[in-house]
């Protein structure tokens, strides 16, 4: 099915939702052959994840590296936190104290639906993903000035090719939290941990693999709060691990390879709550993940513009939203080609050069939220409880 030969070695697997680079072989402590990688890949369905999955989870927007990163994410933070307290002036007495971080304790429970659709140059196809998510976050005051969030959601993402592999499915959980300060009248600083895994498996006529991969982020982020506008700001620090096990079916031999994997992002964003019961938003992304292994990397690049709407409740100790959201991007595949030419005698030279093939994507998100307390608007509520 997969020779493990090729005079050109490099290309990158593209595991589903980050970049992944050619498996690892954990018995020999060295790099297994990316073609062969690649090729077993595309095979089994590794190679076709349907656009970029952002793994992100259930939360609000406002809130929504480190490492070799550090400086830049502590410097990064460090502004946030003064931009926040900037302005504070003297001590206000009781009757003008500020706001508190968090009014009271809230929950809000997320149902959301998102189709992608990707072009891969590569592969001479186009991938279609369906994703669906159901979870949640509570909020909770921790003293005046400062507020936890919790969060886990779950759900399963199926991803169909016009290409060799048909359909596959697999199963995404994700858990996390924050820490942050937050003044309702000016903005906020926030510290986060993300974890997100998936699950899936798949076969042809020569072998059955299991697949496992998860993704461990730190985000520092901050929002500044001005009138009618929310500004954002952070990095994230990436650190993406991938495992698969195979069965060749003729032998019942088994192979694993694991993979591992860091890289960081820049976000920004706004927010404009156009009325009490409509917010406008448009989010930015750039991000790069380099390869333990490899000298390569890849990037990705997503915008996104938004909607939220909320709908009149009867009931004041109740909320809801309705969203929708439409993103574009693209993501860089690094791809390396190795040229073998003659010399004179009997050896011979190799000719290595590294190109960057472009996928682009769009999706379409929809979701729906219910909160408890209820609040008079959108800006309140993001603001004031989320």
């Amino acid at each position: 099915l997969c020779s493990d030969t090729t005079s050109e070695p490099g290309r990158y697997v593209k595991y589903p939702g980050e970049s992944r680079g050619g498996a690892l072989d954990p018995r020999l402590g060295q790099r297994a052959n990316s073609r062969y990688s690649d090729c077993m890949a595309k095979a089994l369905g590794i190679d076709h994840a349907a656009a970029s999955h952002d793994w992100r989870i259930s939360g609000p927007r406002p809130g929504t590296g480190l490492g070799w990163k550090s400086r830049v994410f502590a410097a990064g933070w460090a502004l946030g936190a003064l931009l926040l307290l900037s302005g504070a002036g003297p001590a206000r007495a009781d009757s003008e104290a500020a706001p508190r971080a968090v009014e009271s304790l809230n929950f809000t429970g997320l149902a959301e639906l998102q189709v992608t659709r990707e072009d891969r140059p590569l592969d001479f196809d186009t991938g279609t993903g369906r994703e669906a998510l159901i979870g949640g976050w509570l909020t909770a005051p921790l003293g005046e000035r400062f507020g936890v969030r919790l969060a886990l959601d779950g759900g399963i993402e199926a991803v169909s090719s016009d290409g060799i592999v048909g359909h596959i499915s697999r199963s995404l959980l994700n858990a996390g939290g924050d820490l942050f300060m937050r003044d309702p009248s000016k903005g906020y600083v926030q510290l986060g941990y993300r974890w997100s895994g998936a699950w899936w498996s798949g076969r042809d006529d020569f072998q059955l693999a299991n697949f496992m991969e998860s993704d461990h982020r730190v985000r520092g982020s901050a929002g500044l709060f001005r009138g009618d506008f929310d500004l954002e700001f952070g990095i994230e620090y990436l650190r993406l691990s991938g495992e698969v096990t195979v069965t060749t079916l003729s032998t019942g031999n088994e192979e694993s390879f694991s993979s591992f994997n860091n890289g960081f992002r820049l976000l920004g964003g706004s927010t404009w709550y156009a009325a009490d019961a409509l917010a406008l938003g448009f989010d930015v992304e750039w991000g790069r993940t380099e390869h333990g292994f490899d000298p390569f990397h890849q990037d990705r690049f997503q915008a996104r513009f938004g909607a939220d709407w909320q709908p009149p409740v009867a009931s004041p100790g109740v909320g809801a939203t309705v969203g929708l959201s439409v993103g574009l991007g693209y993501y860089t595949v690094p791809v390396v080609t190795s040229t073998i030419i003659p010399t004179p005698g009997p050896g011979f030279d190799t000719e290595t050069t590294v190109n960057d093939v472009y996928s682009f994507s769009y999706d379409i998100r929809l979701g729906v939220t219910v909160y408890f307390p209820g609040t008079s608007s959108l800006k309140e509520r993001a603001r004031r409880y989320q």
